[in-house]
């Protein structure tokens, strides 16, 4: 910790607010996320905003390959002259929204392992990008403010249940797996953060017929917390089908027009998205 600290101070390095940099410091706690990742020596794993390098060095010697992403130049001077001495890590100078999961896949012949603190400002677009390529993707250890962590979790009928926790659950079983307080970081952040441990398959996904027709239903189904799934879907649910037909579908799957979106159950959800695929398909 002294030693990353003191080179950040020699290198005249800030930690960049833009980039929502608060850096992992407290050891013991880095020890306990590596430990949740049960890693193996022909892995290949992808690190999200590598940092000061402290999680890259100790992923190295447990992995075939770490591909340590850092946006901030200045950061990656640091880790490339000071802190990563091993050779099978590859510091990549690239925002991760932009990183090419499938490809990076393909490339090493079997699905990644993705290890990140991600800052606040792109919790939620990474989330949805790492989603979408799930199938390239066998676990993901992902650190975020707490709220956030809350929301990925969140049961039905819960006020944190929304878009998050329905793509989420239906592309991984997720965990929250330990709770990290604000002190853990430098500089210290205002808010505690939390682990989520994604375990990717398509089990959860397994029967839905048409994911865009479902993704689109779940989206419409949160637009408008607070009105009826008869109103929201009808104000905000485009499939280029007569709305009565819309409504009557929700009755067919036995689904209560009146009641709010976030008190579907992902089984629920499936069921309403099936129908509407096999009415459109008619």
């Amino acid at each position: 910790m002294v030693s990353s600290l003191t080179q950040l101070k020699n290198y005249k390095i800030r930690p960049n607010k833009k980039l929502g940099q608060n850096f992992l410091v407290d050891d013991k706690v880095l020890e306990e996320i590596v430990a949740l990742y049960d890693l193996k020596k022909d892995e290949v794993v992808v690190e999200i905003g590598a940092g000061l390098g402290a999680l890259t060095t100790r992923l190295a010697p447990r992995v075939r390959k770490v591909l340590a992403i850092e946006i901030d130049k200045a950061l990656v001077g640091l880790l490339k002259d000071e802190i990563v001495k091993d050779k099978n890590v590859e510091v990549i100078t690239q925002d991760v929204l932009l990183f090419d999961f499938p490809e990076v896949a393909k490339l090493y012949g079997g699905k990644l392992k993705v290890l990140g603190n991600i800052p606040y400002s792109i919790s939620a677009p990474l989330l949805f990008k790492l989603l979408e390529y799930k199938n390239s993707l066998s676990m993901a250890i992902l650190m975020f403010q707490n709220e956030v962590a809350d929301r990925i979790v969140a049961n039905p009928g819960t006020k944190d249940y929304g878009v998050l926790s329905v793509f989420s659950q239906i592309s991984a079983a997720v965990s929250k797996e330990l709770l990290i307080p604000r002190y853990s970081f430098y500089p210290q952040p205002k808010v505690d953060s939390a682990v989520v441990r994604f375990v990717f398959s398509d089990f959860f996904i397994k029967g839905i017929k048409d994911e865009r027709i479902f993704k689109s239903v779940v989206r419409a189904s949160f637009a408008q917390r607070r009105k009826t799934l008869k109103n929201t879907l009808k104000n905000t649910l485009n499939l280029g089908m007569l709305f009565s037909d819309v409504l009557n579908a929700v009755k067919a799957c036995g689904i209560d027009p009146e009641r709010r979106g976030e008190t579907l159950s992902l089984k629920e959800f499936k069921y309403l998205a099936n129908c509407l695929t096999e009415l459109r398909s008619h």
